[in-house]
């Protein structure tokens, strides 16, 4: 089934295809989970990753826990003179970059594969479903969910999952090491445990903030995607001002939530090198009074330093928890909504709303405050005609969707559809690998609806870069390039939205000629709306539809052309006066 009334993201299916399906294997309902869930799931699917990370991470603090000691031992040998052989140091500082890369390279790369997984969940989610579940959705809401939201979830899977196994594993390597040596410098170790306990604490409060920022964040990028996208189709030139200040207020408010979570960060950071300095001079006190030697304080200012990285990550652990804590809820809020059915959808998986015959299609669709009943004829041609306003466009969308309902394949273009910032070839192919012939009949369409002269032969005109939502190109050839594509797909269905509304009557008669002489429209339904005459009577069945009565008239077009009396005869007669 082919049904592009959403977002529509071209994939390109030699990337996709075997990679997602080869890695959704035992990860079903990811985005269902809760965040612990989602983590321990994580584990068990990519446990072998996992055990080898350990081991690297293993003798990585293996190797590094005997550091302090050859410190210690050289320290001795050089104030008594002795030579020193360093080439076993070098085979040591190998081990530990090769460990450490090692032990990395396993921990983030199935948290990538993680994110990529959630996101291409997330937008076939968003593809498979309805829009209007996510309609009160903004933009830049979606874009941070996908984008930011995702990449807090990655950090948490990745970064810091490898530091809580990086603790675990140098405390239990690193604690009976110092004890060995003396256990009251253990001891002394004290005060950077107790800042660490403090400054995790104090970060711990900042959940309700980060979570406030997130959601500012997705406003201001809303309001930075739908400003500039609506400046193409209107220019305010007296406005700028305000929305300056608008956009101000909302960077600032996003500032002022982001500076409350980062000033509980900021006053206990220093908490951190305290309770080092703390441990040091604690440390150095012991090593005094026990008279242990100058090579004892070396030794012990080298597990200071081996403690340090594992209690400082911990201590930043609690700001990516908390984070992905705040974009995991918000992650789940989004995928609630889409898995909820909407109440468009619930009204129109009704019984009565789509009924099959020999030769047409019967539809009950709700229409403004009652029913509408409108036929649609099988393999001809459909209009719909009306007043502006009365309601034919949300008529077309609800027909989209009850034809989706039926699983029918159905090829949707709106009044204003929108361009990938991509060549007019892959907006034409939607990641779809052409043929020859595919190719030969996307580049007759184009020079069929006039879009030929935008380059000089064919190859150039396929790899035209249209820019962002086509504003390369002008209204019109946009709206033309997206009904070449819903002709380009092998669809039962096409729906048109006011199609020619931006072409005149000479090209439109041209395009519609030269389509009926290719057959294009052979075994296939098309519905469109229409303000035209001349586009009307190149249809075969008409529909008139208002706002207070639903369905006023239909007739097909020989009636209508013969007869010249009647609701749809009056409606185009009043547009010729």
């Amino acid at each position: 089934m082919f049904f592009h009334i959403s977002l529509g993201l071209p994939l390109n299916r030699n990337v996709t295809d075997d990679w997602i399906s080869s890695r959704l294997a035992g990860m079903k309902d990811y985005l269902n989970k809760k965040l612990t869930s989602l983590v321990m799931t994580q584990f068990v699917h990519y446990w072998y990753y996992y055990i080898g990370a350990f081991i690297c991470l293993y003798l990585t603090h293996k190797i590094q826990s005997e550091l302090p000691f050859i410190a210690k031992d050289l320290a001795e040998k050089i104030s008594k003179g002795i030579s020193i052989p360093v080439g076993h140091l070098f085979l040591l500082a190998l081990g530990i970059i090769v460990f450490r890369t090692s032990s990395r390279l396993l921990f983030f790369y199935p948290a990538r594969v993680l994110q990529k997984i959630l996101r291409f969940d997330l937008m076939k989610k968003l593809e498979k479903v309805s829009p209007s579940r996510y309609k009160e959705y903004p933009k830049g809401q979606i874009f941070q969910i996908i984008g930011g939201d995702l990449e807090h979830v990655r950090a948490l899977i990745g970064f810091a999952l490898l530091q809580i196994a990086n603790i675990i594993i140098a405390l239990s390597i690193l604690v009976p090491k110092l004890l060995s040596f003396n256990k009251e410098l253990f001891i002394a170790l004290l005060p950077m445990l107790v800042a660490f306990v403090l400054f995790s604490a104090i970060v711990s409060t900042n959940r309700k903030f980060y979570r406030q920022t997130q959601d500012l964040q997705g406003d201001v990028q809303n309001i930075i995607i739908e400003t500039y996208a609506g400046k193409k189709t209107i220019k305010n030139f007296h406005a700028e001002k305000a929305f300056i200040d608008l956009f101000a207020k909302k960077s600032m408010e996003e500032l002022e939530n982001f500076y409350e979570a980062g000033k509980r960060v900021g006053i206990s950071i220093p908490l951190m090198p305290t309770g080092v300095g703390l441990s040091l001079i604690w440390g150095a006190y012991i090593i005094f009074t026990q008279q242990l030697g100058a090579s004892s304080l070396i030794l012990f200012s080298g597990f200071v330093y081996l403690f340090l990285e594992p209690i400082m990550f911990l201590a930043w652990i609690g700001v990516v928890f908390t984070r992905s804590a705040g974009a995991w809820a918000r992650v789940r809020e989004l995928v609630a909504v889409l898995d909820k059915e909407s109440e468009l959808e619930a009204m129109l998986k009704r019984e009565f709303s789509f009924k099959e015959k020999e030769e047409s299609f019967e539809l009950q669709l709700p229409f403004w405050d009652n029913d509408i009943n409108l036929k649609i004829w099988k393999n001809t041609k459909n209009a719909i005609v009306g007043k502006t306003g009365c309601g034919k466009s949300e008529l077309l969308v609800k027909i989209s969707e009850v034809l989706k309902i039926q699983e029918r394949s159905t090829s949707y273009v709106a009044q204003d559809p929108y361009l990938y910032n991509g060549t007019i070839l892959e907006n034409l192919s939607l990641g779809r690998d052409f043929n020859e012939e595919q190719l030969a009949k996307a580049y007759d369409l184009l020079k069929i609806f006039g879009l030929d002269y935008l380059a000089s032969d064919r190859k150039s005109l396929f790899n035209l870069v249209v820019g962002e939502n086509g504003k390369r190109l002008s209204g019109g050839q946009i709206k033309r390039v997206s009904l070449i594509k819903s002709l380009l797909f092998e669809s039962e269905f096409i729906i048109w939205d006011d199609p020619f509304s931006s072409v005149d009557v000479v090209l439109e008669r041209e395009i519609l000629n030269q389509l009926n002489a290719m057959n294009i429209f052979e075994g296939r339904t098309l519905i469109m709306s229409t303000h035209r005459y001349t586009t009307a009577v190149q249809c075969d069945h008409l529909s008139l539809i208002c706002e207070s009565e639903g369905l006023r008239e239909e007739s097909s077009v020989i009636d209508f052309t013969q007869k010249q009396e009647g609701g749809i005869y009056e409606h185009f007669r009043k547009q010729l006066i």
